[in-house]
């Protein structure tokens, strides 16, 4: 019954930290400024919205801002086709009120994550004794596998049909449709098309996935160097 308690709190712990890490991840790559620069540049955005490349990122690091919480409103004006105008609309402002709850939520799962791994870690430290690397490598081999199951899952469904994918995900996270905004109108649905998204998405996936083998080869020579393998 031990050795089950002890197994399960492994994969557990491991399981937090995979998690914590990944919405480290999203954090980073959704505040990466040069991602967006380069989304921007490589579809021809501030053109089809009719603006300069300034006043797209001005706009941009005001909804980058608000996000952080480090502003109350996402108010910018921009000149749009040779018009000084409101950039964001009444509807966009309260979806980006959803925006930022489901952000600021994801940071509280991933800070709650990290304690818990981190202090399960320290039981099981005190625990195991001498045995404590072995449970820790069957732990993230365990972790690993379900985390890497559920992400591939994600990552074909996102390849094979990203508008489901993307719909679904909206339709889960928030409970009203101010995420459907009208193309011929919207500027902000215009800052981020679907292949936008699409990009997010894919290097996401792709930095947890080059993480995660990183990490595990850490792991399999640290445990080789200690005779566990």
């Amino acid at each position: 019954m031990k050795q089950i308690l002890i197994k399960a709190c492994s994969i557990l712990a491991s399981l937090c930290f995979l998690v914590s890490m990944l919405i480290t991840l999203v954090d980073v790559i959704c505040f990466n400024r040069s991602f967006f620069l380069y989304e921007y540049e490589k579809n021809n955005q501030a053109q089809i919205i009719g603006t300069s490349d300034e006043d797209l990122m001005a706009a941009t690091d005001v909804l980058l801002d608000y996000l952080k919480d480090k502003r109350d409103d996402i108010a910018v004006t921009a000149v749009i086709d040779g018009v000084s105008t409101e950039v964001f609309t009444t509807r966009e402002s309260m979806h980006m009120v959803d925006v930022k709850d489901l952000y600021q939520s994801a940071c509280f799962i991933r800070n709650v994550a990290a304690f818990i791994c981190v202090m399960i870690g320290a039981v099981l430290y005190w625990i195991c004794g001498t045995g404590r690397v072995e449970v820790y490598k069957d732990g993230m081999e365990n972790g690993l596998f379900m985390m890497g199951c559920f992400v591939l899952c994600i990552g074909i469904w996102a390849v094979l049909d990203f508008s489901d994918f993307w719909m679904d995900f909206h339709y889960l996270f928030f409970d009203n449709d101010l995420f459907l905004l009208d193309a011929s109108r919207s500027i902000m649905i215009n800052m981020f098309p679907e292949s936008f998204f699409f990009d997010l998405v894919a290097a996401i996936i792709l930095s947890f996935g080059g993480c995660c083998g990183l990490f595990y080869a850490v792991i399999r020579k640290l445990c080789k160097k200690r005779g566990v393998l």
